[in-house]
């Protein structure tokens, strides 16, 4: 994937955000209005932002353009991450619910400052996972192994 299109998704979530912000679709600390439920269409002040931003087109930087049409200069992936977010939290949910293994295997300190940053829990040696894998679980993949290994060997002959 080129550069540009991971620019512009993460760029398209933070004009997103300024637009449902300002028309009033989307308070940060008011749950009942989270950003992705925001829905911009025929609204008037998200419409004259879009509106702002196009009319520049490239004839400045598009950090400028942005500081001074939505107040931000600098990319910022918070609102791809806001707007994921209750996404996230039910895939964590379920796979907890499910018993269902996410993530590696945690060595003691790679990585700790992004754990604890993404609020990430440690549980049984590995990130997010929902319980400690068992000998069952150890078990059947090794019978599965085994099984795979005499059904190709058996190819081979």
């Amino acid at each position: 994937m080129k550069l540009i299109y991971f620019f512009s998704n993460v760029l398209q979530f933070q004009i997103y955000r300024a637009l449902c912000t300002a028309s009033g679709q989307y308070v940060p600390q008011d749950p009942s209005k989270p950003l992705h439920k925001c829905d911009i269409y025929r609204q008037p002040a998200a419409g004259n932002i879009l509106k702002k931003l196009m009319e520049r087109g490239t004839s400045q930087p598009w950090q400028q353009v942005l500081q001074e049409v939505i107040g931000e200069g600098r990319l910022d992936g918070s609102a791809l991450r806001e707007f994921f977010r209750p996404l996230e939290e039910w895939l964590r949910n379920e796979n907890l619910r499910n018993n269902e293994y996410v993530g590696w295997i945690y060595d003691g300190d790679y990585c700790k400052h992004s754990i604890e940053t993404a609020n990430l829990q440690v549980f049984g040696g590995f990130y997010n996972v929902a319980v400690e894998l068992q000998l069952t679980s150890w078990l059947v993949l090794t019978i599965s192994c085994l099984i795979s290994a005499l059904v190709h060997h058996r190819q081979l002959r």
